[in-house]
């Protein structure tokens, strides 16, 4: 599905879950699409939730466009729920779409009935203790040259297709034993190559962008968040450190904050925990 910026350009986007259900705007991760929300389909259905998955500017099937700052992705968002026809949803933000997601929730309070931020990237000047030496490394490059960063990256993305087995063994060094585990075969492996291929279907551009914008001053307040927030992280998290999730947690006015074993949360047997807070909302 498409919907349409002021511009004539165009935003991609799919449906998941209950078609007649409470919507739900999933901001996907780094290097990842708007295909990552399959893993989100059967329990949003038995939640009675529907996931609204758009693709950022130049990530998978979206044109490009210009963002220069975090807050200009809101834009996006409005745009796909009035093509739906929707005031307002709840919003989900996965690692490096965890930025985004609170982004938009600060500065369209009126469009966010409530927040979940999952395995959220915290800010830059919050320090990268607790990541693994090659996560370090990978920030540290993207805020000098996020470019160069995102063609890296997009280099993966073409070894995925070209060797799956090598592309899942290169991600799964730096992770955590049990999120090793959780890459090793099955639904979750599957949506994650998938995914990271869909991210770069038009080059690395796109991914750059995200690079930029997470690497430098967020540009908005997370004590203005005024809708209900829940944060999910894993404890065992080797790629975004548990203590992002605690200083969101304390940022956030009233948030709940919620640690599982992991970095890979939205496995089957957490995502109805996840998901659970908004569905009433």
């Amino acid at each position: 599905m498409r919907a349409t910026r002021a511009d004539g350009s165009a935003i991609a986007f799919e449906l998941f879950g209950d078609r007649g259900g409470a919507p739900l705007v999933l901001s996907h991760g780094l290097s990842d699409s708007r295909r990552s929300a399959r893993i989100l389909d059967a329990t949003a259905r038995d939640l009675g939730l529907l996931v609204i998955a758009p693709d950022r500017p130049g990530v998978g099937l979206s044109d490009p466009r210009r963002l220069d700052r975090l807050v200009d992705w809101g834009d996006d968002a409005v745009v796909v729920l009035a093509a739906l026809g929707l005031d307002a949803a709840s919003v989900i933000g996965i690692s490096g779409g965890g930025p985004f997601a609170a982004a938009l929730a600060a500065t369209y309070p009126a469009r966010v009935r409530g927040l979940v931020l999952v395995s959220s990237l915290g800010m830059v000047e919050w320090g990268t203790s607790g990541m693994a030496p090659g996560e370090r490394f990978s920030l540290a490059l993207a805020q000098q040259l996020p470019g160069f960063s995102g063609w890296c990256l997009g280099r993966l993305a073409a070894l995925s297709r070209s060797s799956p087995r090598l592309f899942i063994e290169i991600v799964r060094v730096e992770l955590a034993q049990v999120d090793r585990d959780a890459l090793r075969g099955g639904e979750e492996r599957d949506v994650f190559i998938e995914s990271y291929r869909e991210a770069f279907r038009q080059g690395s551009e796109g991914v750059a962008q995200d690079l930029r914008l997470l690497t430098r001053p967020w540009g908005f307040d997370l004590g203005a968040i005024t809708a209900p927030t829940w944060v999910h992280h894993g404890e065992a998290d080797t790629t975004v450190p548990p203590a992002h999730a605690r200083r969101l947690a304390e940022a956030i006015p009233g948030a709940h904050l919620r640690l599982h074993p992991r970095h890979f949360s939205l496995l089957p047997g957490e995502l109805t925990e996840t998901l659970s807070g908004v569905r009433e909302l």
